[in-house]
């Protein structure tokens, strides 16, 4: 029974969430839901007996569906407004995806590598390149993801609370961020942190040396 007053505290808390972020600028549709939950739930508090358990249940499932459509709020309006940019960014990456070579559908074995003879430290170099890529992009990633966690903290963990789903946005969060509070540079992690710096500096000086080809290009008379 505590459990279930926890809960539907905690949903009531997401009401009034959702509420002031609804009347967050001048959208009239907006304006209209954050007023209609405020009164659903004025008057599930004022309500007594068995009105006031049905007004409850009533105010918190409607609480909970208007949570449901977040996504489709005006863009000002959505709880999770600061996380869309990033979203979008990794979707765009797809550094999150299982598949760990971006640009082929697998890896060449050894063999294949070995079939290629010249053209193997091509893509040796290429495949580190790609590694180094995703050390960089994530570690500007888990930067861009501190300034959205502020924003987002409270909404998932209301959520959480509430028993509603932010799953996709937590999972996003976790991501991001889980090499910046998994590395701290203790001895255990020195050897993570190594290979990350080894990446770095192959993607440095491929980078150079494409760039010098580059160079030369535009050095040459036409």
């Amino acid at each position: 029974m505590m459990e279930s007053l926890d809960r539907s505290s905690a949903v009531i808390e997401l009401g009034r969430l959702l509420v002031k972020q609804l009347n967050l600028g001048d959208d009239l549709m907006a304006q209209w839901l954050a007023h209609l939950v405020a009164e659903r739930m004025a008057e599930a508090e004022s309500a007594v007996g068995d009105e006031r358990v049905a007004a409850q249940a009533k105010c918190q499932q409607m609480i909970l569906t208007l949570w449901e459509y977040r996504n489709s709020f005006p863009s000002e309006q959505r709880p999770f407004n600061g996380l869309e940019p990033l979203m979008a960014t990794l979707q765009s990456l797809d550094i999150s995806s299982e598949q760990r070579f971006r640009y082929f559908r697998r890896h060449p074995t050894p063999g294949e590598l070995d079939e290629v003879g010249t053209g193997k430290e091509l893509l040796d170099a290429a495949a580190s390149l790609d590694k180094a890529a995703r050390v960089l992009i994530h570690q500007l990633l888990g930067d861009a993801a501190k300034v959205a966690a502020v924003q987002a903290k409270p909404w998932i963990e209301a959520a959480g609370q509430a028993g509603a789903d932010a799953a996709a946005e937590l999972a996003v969060l976790e991501f991001v961020l889980s090499d910046d509070e998994a590395l701290d540079g203790n001895e255990q992690q020195r050897p993570t942190i190594t290979q990350k710096v080894a990446a770095l500096e192959v993607f440095i000086e491929l980078a150079a040396i494409a760039a010098a080809e580059y160079r030369a290009l535009l050095a040459t008379p036409r």
